[in-house]
């Protein structure tokens, strides 16, 4: 697969000192965090940099004329990519604890709220964003300009607005065709991709999996799921997209 004439592919690092992705499925006594930033989080992450609305707009303003926030329905054209700058995809992750006592947090006596929550610490990935000519393009302008010239509307945050996002070193690459079947960013399939058999320089094989948010439905704004793998063995990438920037094979979704 070779690049287009014309087609923008933007790259930047995305990095900060703490994280929290929440996961929807544990919601008592502790607040447990996905490992890597999922798609749908990033979107949102774009959509305060460019000033996108996001879920709560239309709850507070009363504009219920779309089924997607409008972050989403911009930005969900897009096809990334995301690298964890870690070994073998994981980052730490601590516990913390802490008190929430704002008055509305809860309706415990005193309304004080006592959490637990997952953090991840001194989390770092290498994103790649393509416009497919699938969203509007002067938009998509507007994005690069600012990514590439450190301009933002909203604060970008990683899953809390106390946790900072650090973007940097965003430039336009030309991205190649793909050499081999190694991938060296996240994916999207099954495990019978996967061949352990065979790895990146003979190491030894590793593969990083969990199910994370990939988009959002319609109206009720849940998430869909689907299985992200990382892995130093070799895959079979037949119905992915992937390409190369310098030695490294990148896989979009």
């Amino acid at each position: 697969m070779v690049i287009k004439m014309g087609k923008e592919v933007i790259k930047f690092v995305l990095s900060g000192n703490l994280a929290f992705f929440k996961k929807p499925d544990v919601n008592a006594k502790i607040y447990f965090t996905y490992n890597n930033i999922h798609k749908v989080a990033l979107l949102g992450l774009l959509g305060a940099i460019v000033g996108l609305k996001g879920y709560r707009n239309n709850e507070l303003f009363g504009e219920e004329t779309s089924d997607y926030p409008e972050f989403y329905e911009k930005l969900s054209p897009l096809k990334v990519s995301i690298i964890p700058n870690t070994d073998r995809g994981y980052f730490t992750k601590k516990i913390q604890y802490f008190n929430n006592s704002v008055g509305y947090a809860s309706k415990e006596e005193g309304g004080n709220l006592m959490v637990h929550e997952q953090w991840l610490e001194d989390p770092s990935w290498i994103i790649y964003l393509m416009n497919d000519n699938a969203m509007d393009e002067n938009l998509w302008d507007k994005l690069c300009d600012y990514l590439l010239n450190k301009k933002s509307v909203f604060i970008p945050y990683l899953g809390k607005n106390d946790f900072f996002a650090d973007i940097s070193d965003a430039e336009k690459v030309n991205l190649k065709e793909r050499t081999d079947n190694f991938i060296h960013s996240l994916f999207i399939g099954e495990l019978e991709r996967v061949d352990e058999d065979e790895t990146i320089n003979d190491d030894p094989p590793f593969i990083f999996t969990e199910y994370a948010p990939v988009g959002i439905e319609k109206k009720y704004n849940f998430y869909r799921f689907d299985r992200t793998i990382f892995t130093n063995c070799m895959v079979d990438l037949s119905d992915l997209t992937v390409y190369s920037d310098k030695n490294k094979n990148i896989a979009f979704f």
